[in-house]
């Protein structure tokens, strides 16, 4: 399968909450949640995207995202100590090609591993790519993790307890999106064949993983109808968020939507992002939705309760989507990164939350 050369990324998401105004299902309770005032990270004229943010063993934010610019669509990255005064820019890739939807881990000697795609416009192609860093400012030369004829998108990156990495994305090659997995045992030195996680009808597409604190990896990613190619993706309410387990990342629990009951395909429930609090335990899931506002806003749910509660991390009439959680210092606290338009452009924004 591939993506026509004006489909990729940036264009898809950008675009995805512009369908009209349908009919709301509102959660059967909303928790207040204190948030703090929206802050800004990026700070050029171009359009950004694709966040990824992790608090480091530093003690550090690190924020990276995609940048589209006159020079070209890169990636960059800022740290910050409180999460509200960000530092200067760097800027993680050169070179040909436009570099999308970045993904940060960090192992436990301090390394610092970015995965992305890269999109070949005039060959309407899209790879995964990696690259690591000491200091997330010098960055290794990137090396292609998946590199085919297909679409290979949307990854994740992720560091288990024992310092394996796991790079989790999407591909088209078996003729619908599924999701695939290649892993590193050395530090990202040399990386496994890939290996095809999906089995099914459906498209998969935005996947994220991380390991809980008793050894248990959850898999979380958004599952489209049937058919559902990238074009429809723009504008297709059958998207909603299913969960797997494994405890072996080999063998996965049957996919469980995990996202609020939507018989009627009437809304839109994208780009999970799963964490675990360290202070209960309990598992969290936030992802996009059109759910309480047309043009997309980030929700919380706790995935102990029942599914068609959650809370509002965005609460304004503007466009909010593509949030990533890192936890504070402070128990409790999270600092979340997300895309917004509410200054005219899409930017990329900071703010934390209490649960």
């Amino acid at each position: 399968m591939k993506t026509p050369s004006r489909i990729f990324l940036l264009t898809l998401i950008l675009t995805v909450f512009l369908w009209p105004n349908r009919e709301l299902t509102a959660s059967t309770s909303m928790a207040e949640l204190q948030l703090s005032a929206p802050v800004r990270i990026s700070d050029d004229n171009g359009d950004d995207e694709d966040p990824s943010v992790m608090l480091a063993r530093n003690g550090r934010f690190y924020v990276a995202w995609s940048s589209k610019r006159q020079t070209g669509v890169n990636i960059y990255i800022k740290s910050s100590e409180d999460g509200r005064n960000w530092s200067t820019e760097d800027r993680v890739t050169f070179g040909p090609g436009e570099d999308f939807y970045t993904s940060l881990a960090q192992t436990r000697d301090g390394t610092f591993h970015i995965a992305w795609f890269r999109l070949e416009r005039e060959q309407a192609d899209a790879d995964i790519w990696y690259s690591r860093s000491q200091d997330a400012r010098n960055w290794t030369t990137p090396i292609p993790i998946a590199n085919s004829l297909n679409v290979e998108w949307a990854p994740s990156i992720h560091a288990d307890s024992r310092d394996a990495l796991h790079i989790v994305w999407s591909s088209g090659k078996t003729g619908n999106r599924e999701l695939y997995v290649s892993r590193s045992d050395d530090g990202g030195l040399c990386w496994s064949p890939e290996r095809r996680i999906t089995q099914s009808d459906e498209e998969d597409d935005f996947p994220h993983m991380i390991e809980t604190s008793d050894g248990e990896s959850i898999l979380a990613w958004t599952r489209y109808r049937k058919g559902s190619t990238l074009h429809d993706i723009i504008t297709d309410t059958s998207a909603e968020i299913v969960i797997a387990r494994s405890w072996d990342g080999l063998n996965w629990s049957v996919p469980e939507v995990s996202s609020p009951r939507d018989e009627k395909w009437r809304q839109m429930d994208l780009l999970p992002f799963v964490f675990t609090d360290a202070a209960t335990r309990q598992l969290y899931l936030s992802w996009t939705s059109s759910r309480s506002n047309s043009l997309g806003n980030i929700l919380l749910r706790n995935m102990a309760s029942e599914q068609s509660v959650y809370s509002l991390l965005t609460t304004e009439r503007t466009r909010d989507y593509s949030a990533k959680i890192a936890p504070t210092k402070t128990p409790g606290q999270y600092l979340m990164v997300w895309v917004s338009d509410r200054e005219g452009r899409t930017e990329i924004y900071s703010r934390t939350f209490h649960l």
